[in-house]
């Protein structure tokens, strides 16, 4: 059979990474081929792309071919004491109280509820700034970690976001300049360790990308950060363990998330078609509610990915003998995500998967069951 694919774009990102560039699927949309991700993948081609099945009844034991000229070669990403270090000292050398459309912009800080700006960053427009900025953290870095550095011969060799370029000198970044600052925001681990970092555009565009990994695989030296999860709070006290999970998409919204929902300990992925696996065993016995974008009901593979998520969980608590104990959050659909629901005093439900399915429209309804079968 010949198989033809289409490119992803940025109005149509690729379901498991986000991004709008190098990946692919199928033209019903039944396939994504991710160059960057493999966590999870149904297969994995010989060549590196993580192929994920969107409807795994369809192909059976005949695997769909690959597009060609996928990464070839597998690098580690630097360990996460490192790359911790080296993104304390971004938010420490670059704050977002440095940037007043990070704090007190209409999509800022401030406007979010979130007060702890000392735990986020900016990244400056200029690139002449942002080489300042690496060059900095490098040396940060040379002195903490010096066995790191004589092994690799660079500190900051496999932390996302630095690259080198032609003079071998390491950048932080794009080489771009842009019209104003991107907000760093951490994806911090359990143990409240920052492994990778997400950048928000603070320009008034619409037309923009508004959210991309600090991440440049592209480049020399560069290394993707994957789609890691984010814990608004480390999961290292006990206390944290009588807590039920909420989950939703993107570290920002979750913090915005937890300061209306101080009870339950709430953790991000990096959107709805990522980390399934890895979330499902950290939120293992957990009562478990999901805060998902309301897309789903316009978008049938987003709807398709809830399904995925739900199937996962309802499968891990067979496996593992424990109840599912799963809640759907449900607001207007005036309002795609719950932290807009929320920041507008509009109503939250919590709803069965049963009471959930009933509110969607038969068309919504049938895929999902379908899906889930």
């Amino acid at each position: 059979m010949n198989y033809q694919y289409k490119r992803v774009n940025r109005q149509r990102t690729c379901l498991i990474c986000g991004k709008p560039d190098w990946c692919s699927y199928t033209p019903d949309g039944k396939t994504s081929f991710c160059a960057r991700i493999i966590n999870n993948a149904d297969r994995v081609s010989r060549t590196g792309w993580g192929v994920y099945y969107h409807e795994q009844s369809l192909f059976g034991n005949s695997p769909i071919p690959c597009p060609s000229n996928p990464p070839t070669k597998k690098v580690e990403l630097a360990p996460i004491e490192i790359r911790n270090f080296a993104y304390r000292k971004l938010i420490e050398f670059s704050p977002a109280s440095n940037f007043p459309p990070i704090v007190d912009g209409h999509k800022g800080l401030r406007n979010r509820r979130i007060l702890n700006f000392e735990d986020f960053g900016g990244l400056p427009p200029a690139f002449c700034e942002r080489q300042k900025l690496a060059k900095l953290i490098r040396s940060s870095v040379n002195l903490q970690f010096p066995e790191f550095v004589r092994k690799f011969q660079s500190s900051l060799s496999r932390i996302p976001g630095f690259w080198l370029d032609t003079n071998g000198k390491y950048q932080l970044w794009t080489e771009s300049n842009y019209s104003s600052p991107l907000m760093v925001i951490p994806y911090r681990n359990g143990q409240g360790m920052i492994q990778a970092c997400q950048l928000r555009a603070m320009s008034e565009n619409q037309n923009e990308i508004r959210y991309f990994w600090l991440s440049t695989p592209r480049k020399s030296g560069g290394i993707s950060c994957g789609s890691p999860l984010h814990f608004v709070r480390p999961m290292t006290n006990f206390s944290a363990f009588s807590k039920p999970i909420l989950v939703t998409e993107g570290a920002l919204k979750s913090e915005t998330l937890q300061i209306f929902y101080p009870d339950f300990n709430v953790v991000a992925l990096g959107g709805i078609a990522s980390s399934h696996f890895d979330f499902i065993k950290a939120a293992r016995f957990f009562p478990l509610f999901t805060a998902f974008d309301n897309d789903y009901s316009e978008n049938p593979q987003v709807l398709r990915q809830l399904a995925r998520f739900i199937n996962a969980r309802l499968k891990d608590a067979n496996t593992h003998q424990y109840k599912p104990n799963l809640k759907l959050l449900s607001w207007s659909y005036r309002f795609k995500g719950i932290d807009d629901a929320l920041l507008n005093n509009h109503s939250i439900s919590e709803l069965s998967i049963c009471q959930w399915l009933s509110r969607l429209n038969q068309s919504n309804r049938n895929e999902f069951i379908e899906f889930m079968e």
